[in-house]
């Protein structure tokens, strides 16, 4: 109890500080303004700009480079107009270009990678409250790319998918296109002198220049809305009721053999999606039969660690507006949640079982969206019962209120109940969310669970700081997770133990275009402790990197290791590291070529101690691209671990292959052996969008043990 009660008092003042210094927020838009003008009839989306109703919008072309020479002048120019009528919002696009023919198109997909190649993005806040946007971004050959994002860029979902249209054209002197979005997928509250926040963005892949219209830092991603203009509308307009009934038929076939006997599965399915605005805020999701056999199979990975292993969630419902169940913490913009890190809500345990297979789903329903300054989140699924697992239903509550410009406080429930009365799991907490100056962010939580016979001791308390002002990143972070904090529905890697993490880093640039564009010398260290303070695990990294102009990076680093075992570890069959004190050193070397050429790859090799022993990694992946259609990716990673008495291999191997027959039509498939455990998994994907939400899919997947 001494040890939570400490934690509580420095989640308190770390709450009592940031409200003392919440004076000092401020705004930090441009000021810059287009007005869209309004026409009677539709644009043809075809990219050509050659409609006159282009020629009644004024341009706008002062764009600034974010990358390389933050607020340079760009070195190609850039011209957007916007026009709308009653239903859909237009924007038209001329990419002046002096070398049209390296022009960078490396993929069509759907959700195609815009880091490697040529693009042009429009980012829109369309309730102009400077917390929750969309991104539409598109190559010049018309592929789609699209994002939505809440915390003025803190939390972003990358596989959202809207209802919008474009289409681009190749000329001599550069490119165009054309994006039409529909008012139903912006969802705004529709009022006189209407007003939104928008943004654009190009990139020049060969250049490695990244432009904006309004002016984002480099250390911002495209979702910081704070940062955006305003889009003036000439007119009042509604984004009426959007209504997308989404019926669907599954027919899955499956085989299975176990020594030497053999079954077979024949299973058809139907189901719906429905979705309804119930306001311009907020959208109701109903989902029956829910079927996932269309996602991606999860990787295989090898885990060399004494804990869980963190998969991503893939499927689409939790994904969409899965940013409102956030909770906690503050991800970097310089990067994704680490996996290691505690989650209060975790979806995949919900009709996922603890091996990744799916578990059948009657249905859900899920209300989310934003009323007024709060944003609200509630889900309802119904897992239904199989031979091994019995019926659970799942409750998600989360409420979120805003503070000052970019900040908020909010709080969140979850419930698992089982079929019996006694079988239930339950986890709330309270969360505040600080940012300031556009650098500095301060995160505290507190969380509790409730579980049967597991009183006492179940808090987790977590307290966070990070600056970040483009040259100086330091963040500081302090969490301790009682014994019995149990959220069945969460994940979490320790119990019982106390973190301090500490991260250093500063990135100064060489003046001028040369071929070294960023140092990046950085330091961390993440220390656990149980809660008489004894030392578990020391974690620490001392790395340099370099990135290059061509987006290239090498980095070496040191990494001392201290590791505590109070129990035996098995981390193999008959291989066993016995209770002790261990420290031991890594060294490591990191490389990642140009990914946007015709031949690339990275590597990763780690050597040095491991416990009483040794251990070397390897891994390496090589990527073969052929524009815009097709590319290829081969990986493998070896892993040769030696302890006192014995040794063994660990390897993974991996093909992927993909090609794109439009933006609309792609084939996929994904090959994988984990020596390991002798496991091979096979996964093929057709798919078909036929229409915007619409789509056929063609799946094949085969997990074959082969020892």
């Amino acid at each position: 109890m001494i040890g939570q009660n400490i934690s509580l008092r420095l989640t308190a003042m770390g709450m009592v500080l940031a409200v003392l210094i919440t004076h000092v927020a401020v705004h930090a838009a441009d000021g810059k303004s287009i007005t869209a003008r309004w026409i009677e009839g539709p644009i043809q989306i075809d990219g050509r700009l050659e409609e006159p109703d282009w020629d009644l919008a004024e341009p706008v072309s002062d764009f600034l480079q974010s990358e390389p020479h933050e607020g340079g002048t760009p070195t190609e120019k850039t011209e957007v107009r916007v026009l709308f009528d009653q239903d859909r919002l237009y924007i038209g696009v001329y990419l002046y270009d002096s070398s049209p023919d390296r022009i960078l198109i490396n993929d069509l997909q759907r959700d195609f990678e815009s880091r490697e190649g040529d693009v042009f993005g429009v980012i829109i806040d369309a309730f102009h409250k400077q917390r929750t946007g969309f991104t539409f971004f598109t190559n010049a050959k018309g592929a789609k790319n699209d994002s939505e994002g809440y915390g003025d860029g803190r939390y972003t979902n990358l596989s959202w998918d809207g209802v919008w249209y474009t289409a681009s054209q190749v000329w001599d002197d550069g490119w165009s296109c054309e994006i039409a979005i529909p008012f139903k997928t912006l969802r705004f509250e529709a009022k006189d002198n209407q007003v939104m926040g928008i943004n654009f963005k190009r990139r020049i892949r060969r250049k490695n220049e990244d432009l904006y219209w309004s002016l984002v830092p480099r250390r911002y991603n495209s979702l910081r809305v704070s940062l955006a203009g305003d889009l003036l509308l000439e007119r009042k307009i509604s984004p009426g009721r959007n209504l997308q009934v989404k019926p669907f038929v599954t027919v899955n076939l499956g085989q299975m053999r176990s020594g030497g006997e053999q079954s077979s599965e024949f299973d058809p399915e139907v189901g719906v999606d429905v979705k309804y605005s119930l306001t311009p805020g907020l959208t109701l999701d109903l989902t029956y039969n829910t079927d996932f056999s269309q996602v991606e199979v999860d990787a295989e990975q090898i885990n060399l660690t004494r804990f869980s292993l963190f998969f991503p969630e893939k499927r689409d419902f939790f994904l969409e507006n899965g940013n409102l169940f956030q909770f906690g913490d503050v991800p970097s913009e310089r990067g994704p949640r680490r996996a290691e890190e505690t989650q209060l809500f975790y979806s995949r345990r919900i009709g996922l079982s603890s091996a990744g297979q799916p578990l059948p789903l009657l249905g859900g329903v899920r209300l989310s969206g934003r009323i007024g300054h709060f944003a609200l989140g509630l889900m309802n699924i119904h897992q239904q019962e199989t031979e091994d697992i019995p019926s659970n239903n799942f409750t998600v509550m989360r409420v979120s209120h805003d503070l000052l410009e970019q900040s908020d406080i909010g709080a969140i429930f979850i419930n698992r109940q089982g079929g019996e009365p006694g079988d239930y799991n339950r986890s709330y907490g309270v969360d505040l969310n600080l940012q300031f100056l556009q650098k500095l962010r301060i995160n505290s939580l507190v969380a509790a669970t409730q579980s049967p016979q597991m009183a006492g001791n179940n808090l987790e308390t977590k307290v966070s700081s990070e600056w970040d002002d483009g040259f100086l990143q330091i963040r500081g972070i302090f969490t301790s997770i009682g014994e019995n904090f149990n959220p069945e529905v969460g994940f979490v890697p320790r119990r019982g133990v106390r973190n301090y993490q500490y991260n250093l880093a500063i990135r100064p640039r060489p003046a001028g275009d040369g071929f070294i564009r960023e140092f990046h010398p950085h330091a961390n260290t993440k220390y656990f402790t149980d809660h008489d303070n004894v030392t578990l695990t020391k974690d620490s990294h001392y790395g340099f990197e370099l990135n290059f102009r061509d987006r290239s990076s090498f980095e070496v680093s040191f990494d001392p290791q201290f590791e505590r075992l109070r129990e035996p570890f098995p981390i193999r069959e008959g291989v066993t590291i016995l209770p002790g004190d261990y420290g031991w050193n890594e060294f490591k070397v990191n490389y990642n070529s140009d990914q946007s050429q015709f031949l690339s790859g990275s590597m990763d090799l780690v050597t040095g101690g491991f416990f009483d022993g040794n251990k070397t990694s390897i891994d390496f992946a090589g990527n073969l691209l052929l524009k815009p259609n097709f590319f290829a990716t081969a990986s493998y990673l070896y892993n040769s671990v030696e302890l006192s008495g014995t040794s063994f291999r660990a390897d993974l191997y991996g093909l992927r292959l993909h090609y794109s027959f439009n933006p609309r039509v792609f084939a996929d498939v994904f090959v994988q052996y984990n020596q390991d455990i002798d496991k091979v998994l096979v996964n093929t994907r057709f798919n078909w969008i036929h229409r915007p939400l619409s789509n056929f899919s063609l799946v094949y997947t085969e997990e074959r043990f082969t020892g």
